[in-house]
């Protein structure tokens, strides 16, 4: 398919598009003097205050905070999760102006390629797509390098920002236009985006663009659209791709393993996925949380209740942990069958582990079922657990047992 052609169908499937971004204000390409720090100064002079940071739960003193920090070479060198993690609060509280003068402060320190691809991926992954790209453009003006890393770094804004129709615009036009040599995860990225907008068969001759650039398919490759297969049910051509990554010596890993689950299942074939899954250690795969949530999701479909026990003892057992998918499908089946003392242990341990946030309205099932079976014990335990969580407010209402 010629690229005329993409680009026409891409256009069709994006009309329009929703923009997040604000607009942004020219910033000094100077870079200002920063503060060196010795080890032996480390613990006195930041720890204290990434700390405070931490701490910090006002978004504007948060960000100031940052952007004072951020004058360290060994903040902005050593401590990437902390700027994932100050972003993320951001995007939490859906402060996006905040989030640009966060990342805006940065931009006077882009040096490196590294650097500024951090600062593009943070941009994308929260949609602020725009304000990514400029900071890929300005990266000349600071004497930066634009390589098939902030390549990459932009067409995973893109791609997290769900401008696909841009991913594969980017993937096509940019490596014309500079000198950057296009590697596996460029492809794959282009991969992911075409199979967003349907275009799977496009996504599957990349596979082959691959091999004549000299280029071999990694498993992201073959998982990319392995799911696609899989999980629309096209189990035929999933296999076809399955035999195509074994002669291309790549080895399914436990994702691919779960899609094949998820690929049976939809197709009806429950039996055939218990077998598959029951031999996964045979096969030298240790199942995950999301092999146990796919064969589960399975069990609920046949409603089995037996079955759907079973395997969450099995799902413990293996050392796997409970997440949010667990709890969305399996306490309300619960509920439905009035199991709540399962559905109780399910939700306490949710809570003392603090694996993720879960749906109240699930958890005020759960509270009324245990108080009308008369277990209003723990219907009031859960209520506390709920009403002290503090990542997630929660409003759960004690029932009159009376």
């Amino acid at each position: 398919m010629s690229k005329s052609n993409v680009y026409t169908r891409l256009s069709a499937v994006f009309s329009s598009t929703h923009n997040k971004t604000s607009s942004i204000k020219p910033s000094k390409l100077t870079k200002p003097k920063t503060t060196p720090i010795s080890r032996d100064k480390l613990p006195k002079t930041l720890n204290h205050k990434i700390k405070e940071l931490l701490q910090e739960k006002d978004s504007h003193i948060l960000v100031e905070k940052f952007k004072n920090l951020s004058q360290y070479s060994y903040f902005r060198e050593r401590c990437r999760d902390i700027y994932k993690l100050t972003i993320h609060r951001l995007a939490l509280a859906k402060e996006y102006t905040l989030i640009e003068k966060a990342l805006e402060s940065q931009k006077i320190y882009v040096g490196t390629e590294g650097f500024g691809s951090r600062i593009i991926y943070l941009y994308g992954k929260y949609g602020m797509f725009d304000h990514a790209y400029k900071v890929f453009d300005e990266m000349p003006e600071r004497k930066c390098k634009q390589g098939v890393k902030s390549f990459n770094a932009l067409l995973g804004a893109a791609a997290n920002s769900e401008k696909y129709d841009k991913v594969y615009e980017l993937f096509r036009e940019l490596p014309e236009k500079m000198p950057i040599e296009l590697n596996v995860d460029c492809y794959n990225t282009a991969m992911h985006a075409l199979c967003n907008t349907g275009l799977v068969q496009d996504a599957v001759l990349l596979l082959d663009e691959m091999e004549v650039n000299g280029l071999k398919p990694d498993d992201v490759s073959f998982n990319t659209l392995l799911c696609v297969y899989y999980e629309r049910g096209e189990c035929k051509d999933g296999d076809k791709l399955w035999e195509r990554m074994i002669k291309s010596n790549v080895v399914p890993n436990i994702q691919s393993y779960n899609f094949k689950l998820k690929g049976l299942i939809n197709n009806d074939k429950l039996l055939d996925a218990l077998e598959l899954a029951t031999q996964l250690n045979n096969l030298g795969i240790k199942p995950d949380v999301c092999t146990y949530n796919v064969v589960i999701n399975g069990l609920i479909k046949d409603d089995d209740l037996v079955s759907v026990k079973e395997w969450y003892r099995k799902m413990l057992k293996s050392g796997c942990v409970p997440n949010k998918a667990t709890f969305g499908t399996l306490v309300p089946f619960l509920c439905q069958k009035g199991d709540y003392e399962l559905a109780f242990e399910l939700c306490e341990n949710m809570f003392k582990g603090r694996h993720c946030s879960v749906d109240e309205a699930a958890l005020q099932n759960v509270v009324d079922g245990l108080a009308k079976n008369s277990t209003a014990e723990k219907a009031k335990v859960l209520v506390e657990l709920g009403l002290s969580n503090s990542y997630s407010p929660y409003h759960l209402i004690m029932p009159n047992c009376a």
